[in-house]
């Protein structure tokens, strides 16, 4: 039997607008979604915990489960709406969030009615997680806790820590930027493994180079960090010293949302199985690779675990000291 790996985090129905003009709307989405399909690309048992509004489609749900993913910890409320999230994208890749109003101007107002965003809303924010009582009294091997306001930050990492591999991506950047990072470092030390991105780093800390983040992250306590750099691929930082991990560049890449948690959801998993850093870092990136070539998380329940294990050894062969 798979160790066992808990996903923290939220779902989400999102609409996107894409660079191409195509674009979907209520596509069932979201950090731990998406982490929990890294799970299974690194054939792993996963276990999500997050709670859903009353209009979430129970397909998506039903769906996930079939994908082997432990759903017994997904709580709906019938008293809020679902998390909804919008982007748009530009033809140079970037992305707008919410989407750009100036994007849907040509679409049916039928449809562009459709693209909600209320994630600036803190109450639905905090309804649709879970708290710190859904987490007790629970166990896992590896815990892997996705984007969470700094509000959820401490009872989260209290529930997990001493209780398997803890793997914390990046809380809430916009967050950090304004109201400063003592919620961030007052937890890491706490954490096994620190998972940030160099885009949430240029949000929280734009004066730091990249090359000084991982130091400055030991300094505040985190052991290990895994500094995730898009195309670029990953630094590993611990501190007894520092390795590039590649990526693997699918010809089919197109919208990279969702990649960060796939890669967050696969390394808890590998952590939880093998205990080994590096290779778990690489089948991390192994499985966010197909994320960039997928349109929904569920898209991944497609991808053969024996092509998640031709990539890992590619990228594997490129693991060098930075």
């Amino acid at each position: 039997m798979s160790p066992l790996t808990r996903v923290i985090g939220g779902f989400s129905l999102d609409a996107v607008r894409f660079a191409d003009g195509s674009f979907e709307v209520d596509r069932p989405g979201g950090n731990a979604f998406w982490a929990a399909m890294g799970v299974v690309l690194a054939a792993g048992a996963a276990a999500v915990h997050t709670v859903v509004g009353a209009d979430y489609p129970a397909g998506a749900l039903e769906r996930l489960r079939d994908c082997g993913v432990r759903i017994d910890g997904i709580r709906r409320r019938s008293d809020v709406p679902s998390l909804r999230v919008s982007f748009s994208y530009d033809a140079d890749e970037s992305r707008s969030h919410p989407a750009d109003p100036r994007a849907l101007e040509d679409l049916p107002p039928g449809e562009r009615d459709r693209f909600l965003d209320n994630t600036g809303q803190p109450e639905i924010l905090h309804a649709t997680l879970p708290s710190g009582e859904d987490l007790s009294s629970i166990s896992a091997e590896a815990w892997y806790l996705g984007l969470l306001p700094t509000s959820r930050l401490h009872e989260s990492v209290d529930a997990a820590r001493g209780n398997g591999h803890l793997l914390l991506d990046c809380p809430d950047r916009g967050e950090l930027a304004r109201a400063g990072t003592a919620a961030l470092v007052d937890v890491l030390p706490s954490v096994d493994v620190f998972l940030p991105s160099t885009s949430d780093a240029a949000v929280f800390l734009p004066d730091v180079a990249e090359r000084d983040l991982p130091s400055m992250f030991h300094d505040w306590g985190a052991e290990t960090v895994v500094l995730k750099c898009g195309s670029r691929g990953a630094v590993v930082s611990t501190r007894e010293g520092r390795w590039r991990v590649p990526v693997f560049r699918d010809p089919d890449a197109f919208d990279p949302t969702g990649a960060g948690d796939v890669f967050g959801g696969a390394c808890a998993s590998a952590m939880a199985d093998t205990g080994d850093l590096l290779s778990a870092v690489v089948a991390g990136a192994a499985a966010a690779s197909f994320a960039t070539a997928a349109r929904t998380p569920l898209d991944l329940a497609h991808v053969a675990l024996n092509e998640v294990d031709l990539r890992r050894r590619f990228i594997a062969a490129g693991v060098e000291e930075a």
